[in-house]
């Protein structure tokens, strides 16, 4: 153990006792010793001491180089890792969705609707006006079409102030002409009825 501490203590403490103090007389030691001493000795002071005070004005183009790159290399390098890294790791931005069309989500929800299911034509005959008063509901009814409609039952709901259903009552209505309008009133026995709600139109 003392051989170990004495070799550490001679390479960490060259020139220097352990223990601090003026310096210690050099040691004679094998020579793979003194070369590795040696070695260190230059490596940390960074070769023998200049003897020019303004060593540090007088250098040439490229020993002032030369001492930046020691220092600008390996913080580009630095630098350009670093830049690689968040290049890499940051979330690219997510592309744009393509909003589908209309005619896109029907053919997904119904794919089979335009070849089995058709839409019913819209129908010739509109009530316009509709009152209840009295007991008695009147209305009128418009031709919308261009052809004659032989005539039409209209079934309505009635409701009351509120909204409730109180009943349900028909109206049967004649001949209406292309493009024409029919009145129609009926009686009804429901006394609180505030309003009709046309529920179905059938044409004859």
């Amino acid at each position: 153990m003392k051989r170990i501490r004495e070799f550490l203590e001679a390479i960490a403490y060259t020139g220097l006792k352990p223990s601090g103090g003026p310096a210690a007389a050099p040691k004679k030691g094998p020579r793979w010793l003194v070369s590795l001493q040696d070695r260190g000795e230059r490596m940390l002071s960074g070769g023998p001491a200049p003897n020019d005070p303004l060593y540090l004005t007088n250098r040439t183009t490229a020993q002032k180089v030369k001492a930046w790159s020691l220092i600008g290399v390996p913080c580009l390098i630095l630098a350009a890792g670093i830049g690689a890294t968040l290049y890499v790791l940051e979330p690219h931005s997510p592309e744009a969705v393509k909003q589908p069309t209309a005619a896109e989500i029907s053919a997904k929800i119904l794919p089979n609707v335009g070849k089995d299911f058709k839409l019913a034509p819209a129908a010739d005959l509109q009530v316009i006006e509709i009152i209840v008063s009295n007991s008695r509901v009147t209305g009128i009814v418009q031709n919308t079409g261009k052809r004659t409609i032989a005539g039409a039952e209209l079934i309505m709901d009635l409701t009351n102030a509120t909204g409730s259903q109180v009943g349900a009552v028909s109206a049967i209505i004649g001949q209406i002409p292309a493009a024409g309008r029919r009145d129609f009133n009926i009686s009804v026995k429901q006394r609180d009825a505030t309003y009709a709600l046309v529920r179905e139109i059938i044409q004859r």
